[in-house]
């Protein structure tokens, strides 16, 4: 990894990157093993993560409808709905305007209770765990530190970055609402990617960079 880039992406684990923007990763994903998975009528997974930890498509033979949080990890999963919003708030409002049942959420260890806050009949069943690598987060704070927009993309990024960076000199975007949610608890000021991914989060850095 080298330094110099102005819109640097931080997150958990390595995955694709826009060629516009250099993407750290802090850590990686732990799967769980043995996760029993419970019947319901809808089944979210909510990572790409899951599927290295869970059957996906085995396990969604014994439920009624199978939501993906958004295009990655649908890509992951296969065979999904995705709603129109990619983050937790979204797949809440796909499931009110649903028929009512039981949902099962796989998600991470260090995932937020949205869903639980907003639909009734949910069980969240955590499959695999986050883990911040601390030399790789030193690593990326430096980058990061160099740059003109910093985004995050999940609360967990933004929660180990905030500990480490003074992020009020940046552009930072948050890629949902859910990490905008924390960068908010961190009294960190930022705007929120039109598309909760990484792409749109790019794009979102960009044309607010050049507005400057």
């Amino acid at each position: 990894m080298g330094g110099g880039a102005e819109v640097v992406v931080v997150r958990i684990k390595e995955g694709p990157c826009p060629g516009d923007a250099l993407c750290v990763s802090i850590g990686g994903v732990v799967p769980r093993r043995g996760v029993a998975v419970p019947d319901g009528d809808y089944l979210v997974v909510m990572s790409p993560a899951v599927a290295q930890a869970v059957n996906v498509r085995e396990v969604a033979k014994r439920f009624k409808c199978v939501i993906c949080v958004g295009p990655s990890t649908a890509a992951a999963v296969g065979g999904c709905v995705v709603p129109r919003e990619y983050t937790s708030y979204g797949v809440a409002r796909l499931i009110k305007a649903l028929a009512p049942g039981r949902t099962i959420v796989l998600r991470s260890s260090a995932g937020n209770d949205v869903l639980k806050s907003l639909i009734p009949d949910v069980v969240e069943v955590p499959v695999y765990d986050v883990v911040i690598d601390e030399a790789k987060l030193r690593e990326a704070v430096q980058i990061a530190a160099g740059a003109r927009a910093v985004v995050l993309t999940s609360s967990a990024a933004a929660e180990a970055v905030a500990r480490h960076l003074d992020l009020s000199d940046k552009l930072v975007v948050a890629i949902g609402a859910v990490t905008s949610k924390k960068l908010a608890e961190l009294a960190v000021p930022h705007i929120v990617a039109e598309e909760a991914t990484i792409e749109s989060s790019v794009k979102t850095a960009w044309r607010n960079l050049r507005k400057k």
